[in-house]
């Protein structure tokens, strides 16, 4: 058996308790918003806020495990103008966004946030939680209008 391997499981399990903890006091059961599915090495629990759905993951990496926050804003389509699009959002990423980014995975926008769970407290976990939530609702829709694009992962 691994000397690290114990710590590890702590780290997940402790990991794992402070999400949730964090879920409820946000007004997120639980039991409505975990959605592993079975047999996934990762954890995943989704939750609404206003137009956004916000995806928390922990992800069993083989260096650490990891906890990472997003939220798909819009998909693109052939009437959205990406140049002015990927330019708004580096400005957004410059000016505004704080622990977080916009990115791009395939034709979904989406906004992100991720470190390792290593020394990770709850107050970070709220703090990423929030902060992803505020931002997605917030530029979900606006991008939308003033670039065009699907609402989500649609």
């Amino acid at each position: 058996m691994n000397l690290f391997a114990d710590g590890r499981e702590a780290n997940i399990k402790s990991t794992i308790a402070m999400v949730e903890a964090v879920l409820v006091e946000l007004g997120h059961p639980v039991k409505d918003c975990r959605v592993t599915p079975e047999g996934d090495e990762q954890t995943v629990w989704e939750v609404a806020r206003g137009s956004a759905v916000v995806r928390i993951a922990l992800s069993l990496r083989d260096e650490a495990p990891h906890l990472r926050v997003l939220s798909t804003l819009l998909t693109l389509d052939a009437h959205v103008d990406e140049v002015s699009l990927y330019r708004r959002l580096l400005e957004l990423n410059r000016t505004v966004l704080c622990s977080a980014a916009f990115a791009l995975d395939g034709k979904h926008v989406q906004i992100v946030s991720e470190r390792p769970t290593l020394d990770l407290d709850r107050s970070e976990v709220l703090d990423v939680i929030r902060r992803i939530e505020l931002y997605a609702d917030e530029y979900d829709d606006g991008l939308i209008k003033e670039f065009g694009g699907l609402r989500g992962g649609a």
